[in-house]
């Protein structure tokens, strides 16, 4: 049997991708010192020691470069997520794995704040930060990737009958919301802590939407207690 490689990548090919991580590295540390107001092309080409024609042979536009920004940091959401849900074991329940996601979201918000906020900025910023569709569409599927752990354990769920029969997508559009606004009122719960407490509220308000779309209780709680045994609280 004859197996196949990859053909070796070109120093050509491997230099464009040094750069291009070069490029990213930098404009991420912009964004995380300065916020998106920091973000400029010809601040970068400086800062990468380019010429602002020369940068955009990597990036073609603004919109392309914060598209790779996003894109970064939803490949890291999703290794938050997997680390979490693979923890539990191959024959975790589904209704654990859902709080096992939320757990791995919560994980990479605290851990990243700075990545967490890029991310949240480009959700709920009042302006369309990524108005071209080539730019658009990758971070679109990039995001239903880093959810879709979630997706998946809602519809097993749903299969072994630990669920009533709804529509997957908007389910996972739900729990995702929830997660989102929670941990992007952190700000204000320096000032209220025991009314915003996101940790509780997530579990609190997953719960209550798994047994708004048909899970019995008692199985609701086993799930958390799973998670919990597996590291920390849910």
């Amino acid at each position: 049997m004859r197996v196949l490689h990859e053909s070796p990548r070109s120093p050509r090919a491997r230099r464009h991708d040094e750069n291009l991580r070069r490029i990213t590295d930098a404009a991420m540390g912009m964004v995380e010192e300065g916020g998106l107001e920091a973000l400029s092309i010809n601040k970068l080409a400086a800062l990468v020691d380019y010429t602002p024609g020369a940068l955009y042979r990597y990036f073609d536009s603004k919109d392309a470069l914060l598209a790779a920004l996003v894109l970064r940091v939803l490949g890291d959401v999703r290794a938050h997520v997997d680390r979490v849900t693979t923890a539990l074991g191959p024959k975790a329940p589904p209704l654990a794995r859902v709080f096992a996601v939320a757990q791995g979201y919560r994980e990479f918000a605290r851990e990243q704040p700075h990545r967490f906020g890029l991310l949240a900025m480009t959700m709920a910023h009042p302006r369309v930060l990524l108005g071209e569709p080539k730019a658009a569409g990758p971070v679109a599927l990039a995001t239903i990737h880093a959810m879709q752990p979630l997706a998946d354990a809602l519809v097993d769920a749903e299969n072994a009958g630990q669920l009533a029969p709804g529509p997957v997508a908007e389910r996972t559009v739900s729990v995702f919301a929830l997660l989102q606004g929670l941990l992007q009122m952190q700000k204000q719960a320096r000032f209220a802590p025991h009314v915003i407490d996101a940790a509780r509220l997530t579990v609190v308000g997953t719960r209550a939407l798994l047994v708004g779309w048909g899970a019995k209780p008692r199985s609701v709680d086993a799930a958390i207690e799973r998670v919990s045994a597996v590291k920390g609280s849910p």
